[in-house]
């Protein structure tokens, strides 16, 4: 929130995805959702694009309902936190949540659990399957900035912080101009 920004976040869980033409070309687009509730401030039309439906049984057999809605497109930045070695470690990156079609939304929604709200991300820099050759958390944190730059800013902030908290950091894909896919860079940890 120091950085202007809100302080609004969801953890989700990384699904699976589809190559997908957004407007900008073939892009990855990933299917991100979450098991609970999502803020109405990431949905495409706020509180007026959320709904809440029973959960399913075969998750929830007391049932229940969850905040759903189609996360508004936008810039972000995501992390993963998880523990290696037995020490914690933390992937992070920027992306783009994106907009698609309500019926590549719906099939996407169907093919997975569509009780849950869902996220369109594209991760610059991050191929599928390097994603998944570091695939050490099913979660993913996501935070909105309200442009490029700036989300890149908070991903260096953010990384920054979790190393001063003695977290291994590793940029992920284009952060802030470098470019660290392939290899991922490892932020320096403080002395």
């Amino acid at each position: 929130m120091s950085l202007g920004m809100s302080g609004d976040t969801t953890l989700h869980d990384l699904r699976w995805g589809q190559t997908y033409d957004t407007g900008d070309g073939e892009e990855f687009v990933w299917v991100f959702l979450i098991s609970g509730a999502a803020p109405p401030s990431h949905f495409i039309d706020g509180y007026a694009g959320t709904s809440s439906e029973r959960q399913p049984p075969m998750y929830f057999r007391l049932g229940g309902g969850s905040v759903k809605g189609v996360s508004r497109p936008g810039s972000i930045v995501w992390s993963r936190v998880y523990v290696m070695n037995g020490k914690l470690h933390c992937d992070l990156g920027v992306g783009e949540a994106v907009a698609l079609p309500a019926a590549e939304t719906k099939r996407r929604w169907k093919l997975t659990t569509p009780e849950w709200p869902i996220m369109h991300a594209v991760l610059k820099g991050v191929s599928r399957n390097q994603m998944m050759a570091r695939h050490k958390a099913n979660h993913i944190q996501v935070v909105y900035a309200p442009y490029e730059a700036k989300a890149h800013q908070a991903c260096r902030i953010k990384a920054a912080a979790l190393a001063e908290l003695g977290v291994e950091v590793h940029f992920c894909g284009d952060v802030a101009g470098i470019n660290a896919a392939p290899v991922l860079e490892h932020a320096a940890q403080p002395a």
